[in-house]
């Protein structure tokens, strides 16, 4: 139980590793309150309460939890925020609903995310310990936005899939940061299709045991349908979420507003005639933006050149050298990054790097910086890998440790003092 001066409050969830949330009241004015506490002084988690925090101005009382003060208390960082009420929706999860209950839950949902939307926010981490929900009303208010953003598109930087601090059960695609594509709005929609599967079939459309089999399978792998799930589901709703779990964002619903329209027909349907019959969806999906499609035209005989000695190097083991060479902006690396949707496995990792004009004069720059890319992946494992790491890197360099720790310095980390070897030319 916390214990904050001024406040009475009981355990809610733990919505991250090190970030807990709590319910109670102000004593002061007998407010309701939520309060989120990050229990270390973990940088990336302190920074999240922070930029949830910095993000008050845009988060509007009628579909987010509010902030209302940052608090430092000893070691911990805690976020003191609006209770609207209602109940976290993984409390509501469990066997699979019945469709009149999804759809007044789903309508809810979907509204507060077209609400944030339509703050140009990217919300970035939903999922069912972040969604409170009024049952008898639907209405739905958001929480947890520390990794929300601004951005209308951006690229996910690849790190370490240990640092991911969004939930990996609904993460979207392109927020693993293992796919050549942008995040917008979208990925949002992605994490409402795992969301709505759950709360249909009363069991997520992936199964994993651990972050690799997460990312692997949001990546690559299509969820069973739901109608091959439960025979007696509409098969509409069964399409719908299909869409909504789309690999390319282009495929999916392209707005929010678009999936609450088809959500609001089939809960009118189903309130006339106790059924749903199927139609064409996204029919009010139209963004109010202009969105490129980032699709590759024209590079499928290079792009599968990659593929095939990606394949070749797993099924022998044995090393291949494949170069792309092209003028300045013609797509070189966005072709190579197409590698990263079929390399999330776990005997095989990506790191790139590309030759500088600016930088030629330097020795190896181009292989340190890739390398460096793999010791931080390195780095970021378990101590069990870790050790597992170092032994075969001792045993492949031998006595040039020394040598490589000048090209790469964070592979000291890795392995560890190594003596000096002889000066080199």
């Amino acid at each position: 139980m916390l214990a904050l001066d001024g406040y009475s409050l009981r355990p809610l969830a733990r919505t991250h590793e090190s970030l807990h949330l709590y319910r109670g009241t102000r004593l002061g004015d007998n407010a309701a309150v939520l309060v989120q506490v990050a229990t270390r002084a973990a940088p990336s988690t302190r920074g999240r309460l922070e930029h949830e925090f910095d993000l008050r101005e845009d988060l509007h009382i009628d579909w987010a939890v509010q902030p209302l003060g940052l608090l430092k208390v000893t070691t911990n960082l805690i976020l003191v925020e609006t209770d609207p009420g209602g109940e976290l929706l993984e409390r509501l999860l469990g066997p699979a609903m019945p469709v009149p209950l999804f759809l007044r839950l789903a309508i809810g949902i979907t509204r507060a995310v077209n609400a944030l939307h339509q703050q140009e926010l990217v919300h970035k981490d939903l999922h069912p310990g972040h969604i409170l929900i009024d049952v008898a009303s639907g209405k739905t208010h958001l929480l947890g936005f520390g990794n929300a953003s601004r951005i209308p598109r951006a690229h996910q930087d690849l790190v370490p899939l240990e640092v991911i601090t969004s939930n990996l059960a609904y993460i979207a695609p392109e927020l693993t940061g293992r796919v050549n594509r942008s995040i917008d709005s979208r990925s949002d929609l992605y994490t409402l299709g795992a969301v709505f599967y759950q709360m249909l079939a009363g069991v997520l459309p992936f199964s994993a045991v651990d972050a690799i089999g997460w990312v692997h399978s949001h990546i690559a792998r299509m969820p069973l349908p739901l109608t091959e799930r439960l025979p007696n589901i509409p098969p509409a709703l069964s399409h719908m979420v299909q869409k909504l779990l789309e690999k390319n964002a282009e495929e999916r619903y392209q707005t929010a507003a678009g999936l609450l329209a088809d959500l609001q027909h089939c809960l009118a349907q189903w309130t006339r005639n106790g059924k749903i019959e199927e139609f064409v969806l996204a029919r009010h999906d139209a963004s109010g933006r202009l969105i490129v499609p980032e699709k590759l035209y024209g590079r499928e005989q290079a792009r599968q050149t990659l593929l095939d000695a990606v394949d070749q190097v797993l099924a022998t083991g044995n090393p291949e050298l494949v170069l792309v060479a092209g003028y300045s902006g013609i797509g070189k690396s966005s072709l190579v990054h197409e590698l990263l949707q079929v390399l999330v496995q776990p005997r095989a990792r990506f790191i790139s790097s590309k030759f500088d004009l600016h930088k030629r004069d330097i020795p190896y720059t181009t292989l340190a910086q890739a390398f460096q890319i793999l010791v931080r992946q390195m780095l970021g494992q378990s101590r069990e890998a870790l050790e597992h790491w170092r032994d075969a890197i001792l045993q492949a360099v031998g006595s040039t440790g020394h040598l490589l720790r000048a090209l790469i310095p964070e592979l000291q980390l890795g392995i560890g003092p190594h003596p000096a070897t002889v000066d080199v030319p």
